[in-house]
């Protein structure tokens, strides 16, 4: 992937996610004709997704480095903190990847976030019940969630039917004119 590949890409994906903190009855594919309607930096929904996934799994990657220093109770509480902690700082992410938890392209990905979650909570990596013991953990953590709908800033605008306009829309507008 080229630079200019990866900055189309993660401006496309800020606006993507910037979107779903305010609305939630989107799916992928109407967020990627909003924002990349040329498909440019997303071909696919599922590339979105594992974009989507992957900034989500870095940033829970931090939150739970960070937790395992703070004074939680027990190492299951620390990490199901730092899974809710995240939701409320992503809840755009979270919505986006919580609508496609049955998408094949993210199996792979919710995996490694159920391990790490065990191994987090102090179950050992190679045990042949972690992802079931980081699946438990997920689900206790996602119910106890609250995703906030954060609302409108100028970043984003709407254009005369409603849809939104981000950054990179709006840009082509004014190199077009």
């Amino acid at each position: 992937m080229t630079w200019d590949a990866y900055n189309r890409r993660t401006t496309a994906l800020r606006e993507v996610l910037t979107i779903m903190d305010r609305r939630r009855d989107l799916t992928a594919n109407d967020l990627l004709n909003r924002v990349d309607p040329s498909r440019e930096a997303f071909e696919t929904e599922d590339q979105l997704l594992l974009a989507a996934q992957f900034a989500w799994f870095q940033r829970l990657s931090g939150a739970l480095d960070r937790s395992v220093e703070g004074a939680a109770t027990t190492p299951e509480d620390s990490a199901s903190g730092a899974w809710i902690g995240l939701a409320a700082e992503m809840p755009g992410a979270r919505a986006l990847l919580d609508a496609h938890l049955d998408s094949p392209a993210l199996a792979k990905g919710l995996a490694n976030e159920q391990i790490m979650m065990a191994a987090v909570s102090g179950v050992p990596m190679h045990h042949p019940d972690a992802a079931a013991h980081g699946e438990r953990i997920i689900a206790a953590a996602r119910a106890k969630a609250i995703y906030p709908v954060i609302a409108d800033t100028d970043s984003t605008s709407t254009d005369a039917a409603g849809g939104f306009t981000g950054l990179v829309s709006r840009l082509r507008s004014a190199l077009a004119a």
